[in-house]
């Protein structure tokens, strides 16, 4: 009874070992970020409030493209649907795609132009 006892405060004992010592060997192979581009020398808010706006510049580039993507993709979606289904008028189904491909590539542009600087 005893050494059934010890052999399952061992195997606890490695296994609490193991679950305390895996997180941060994980962590230690983990490089440290670079620091930002953006980030201002010591006390220079002009610097500072710069580096900000040029985040939120890359941020709302981004966000302006994927919502402009994701509606030209469901313009486009839509046309071929109509198209298929023989519901849409020709015209309408030009305007529709045509403006759903112009949001795709603008999408798209804004996309990689965003990227490109990060």
């Amino acid at each position: 009874m005893l050494s059934r006892f010890r052999n399952r405060w061992v195997s606890l004992s490695a296994l609490a070992a193991t679950y305390l010592a895996v997180p941060r060997l994980a962590l230690a192979a983990v490089p440290a970020p670079p620091t930002p581009s953006t980030t201002p020398g010591s006390n220079d808010a002009i610097a500072w409030f710069k580096g900000v706006f040029e985040d939120a510049s890359e941020v709302g580039i981004l966000v302006i493209g994927v919502v402009l993507f994701i509606i030209g993709a469901v313009g486009m979606i839509w046309a071929v649907t109509q198209v298929l289904t023989n519901k849409g008028t020709i015209g309408d189904v030009a305007k529709i795609g045509i403006a759903s491909a112009a949001g795709i590539a603008f999408g798209t542009y804004a996309l990689t132009q965003a990227t490109g600087v990060i």
